[in-house]
């Protein structure tokens, strides 16, 4: 069809001639301009995710990191299926984070979890210059995944959006009531992301992942009527969390619905419907030049250039009368051919060849 627009061989009407390059020019233009809007799309496009859930048979304990403003201390005691024990070792002594201008204690505990487990963690108050009527600052709270701690991992700089989102997806704010402990119940899954690595390469379907595995987790305020769980006026809050199995894993994997070769892919599917239309008004090719152009639109431009060369019947008696005639309509037939149909660009080339004269060797 392209070559169609350089034929200038092509002996047809001016005005079919004009159109048939207007018609190219159309299709091209189309198709080139499909092709930009899919790849603009491509390049802005936000991948989709494929999430598969299985079942796990233990999940490592998240790392918890509680700040507030005043100096304070955790305890912890957990509950599985053999007893209760003291898990104060997984918890950290206070410090000081300049940073955030607070106090910060951590919950890194190294067992995993295999059945079903109860994590208790008392929050308690040392500052002297605490106040329980306080009721303006908020004990903070955030939650990772073990294997993927953003305190302990620093981000990666693949520009991962996701990633940057880890740090407040699972961030939780402990309120303290005046006349009551404040009980909170926190549940968790495992998830594990494996989130798309924008290169070069993905625009071709070869998918680089940086595997991020977090936490989904919820917070609940239990309401309770135990004023006597606070010995003291230190006691700020208590959390607990409870596991129990089956345990299930959420696997999320971000992918590209677009790729450079699928856009390639729609834009062959749209060049064929393109060439299918074009040959419908063309016609075929040069054994069957005829389309609706042809046969429909420009029937009369064609009907006067092409009348010169209809046959003329042979009926006469006379044999060499007869001969004649068949010479006649043979010659309107190869002068039709090379007129309106056969492009013979390679015997001009032979001619041309043929006409310059043969260097010697010697």
């Amino acid at each position: 069809m392209i070559t169609d627009l350089f034929r200038l061989t092509y002996s047809e009407p001016t005005s079919v001639k004009i159109f048939r390059r207007s018609i190219i020019v159309l299709c091209v233009g189309l198709s080139i301009a499909i092709f930009i809007v899919l790849c603009i799309q491509m390049h802005d496009e936000l991948p989709t995710v494929n999430t598969i859930y299985r079942t796990a048979k233990n999940l490592p304990t998240p790392n918890i990191y509680f700040y507030y403003g005043y100096n304070f201390t955790v305890n912890c005691a957990f509950t599985n299926t053999t007893g209760n024990y003291n898990c104060n070792d997984a918890i950290s002594s206070t410090t000081y984070n300049t940073t955030k201008s607070q106090y910060v204690v951590s919950f890194v505990s190294n067992t995993a979890i295999t059945s079903q487990v109860t994590y208790v963690l008392s929050i308690n108050i040392t500052d002297p210059s605490y106040n329980i009527t306080n009721q303006t600052d908020y004990l903070e709270m955030y939650a990772y995944d073990k294997d993927y701690d953003l305190n302990i991992i620093p981000l990666s700089g693949n520009q991962v959006q996701f990633e940057e989102s880890l740090f407040v997806k699972n961030m939780y704010f402990f309120g303290q009531p005046i006349s009551d402990i404040a009980h909170y119940e926190w549940t968790f899954d495992r998830c594990i992301r494996k989130a798309l690595i924008f290169d070069v390469l993905s625009y071709f379907g070869r998918e680089k992942y940086l595997r991020m595995p977090y936490l989904d987790s919820h917070m609940s305020t239990v309401s309770t009527a135990n004023s006597d769980l606070r010995t003291n006026n230190t006691s700020f809050a208590i959390l607990r969390f409870i596991t129990t199995p089956p345990f299930i894993l959420t696997e999320e994997t971000e992918e590209r619905s677009k790729t450079i070769l699928s856009v390639l892919g729609i834009i062959g599917g749209i060049w064929s419907g393109v060439a299918a239309f074009y040959i419908f008004l063309f016609g075929p090719g040069l054994i069957s030049p005829w389309g609706f152009v042809q046969s429909r639109l420009f029937k009369s431009h064609y009907k006067k250039d092409a009348l010169p060369f209809v046959y003329e019947p042979d009926s006469a008696d006379d044999a060499n009368t007869s001969i004649q005639k068949r010479l006649n309509n043979l010659e309107k037939r190869i002068e039709f051919y090379d007129r309106f149909i056969f492009d013979d660009p390679l015997l001009n080339f032979i001619k041309q060849e043929s006409s310059q004269p043969i260097k010697s060797t010697t």
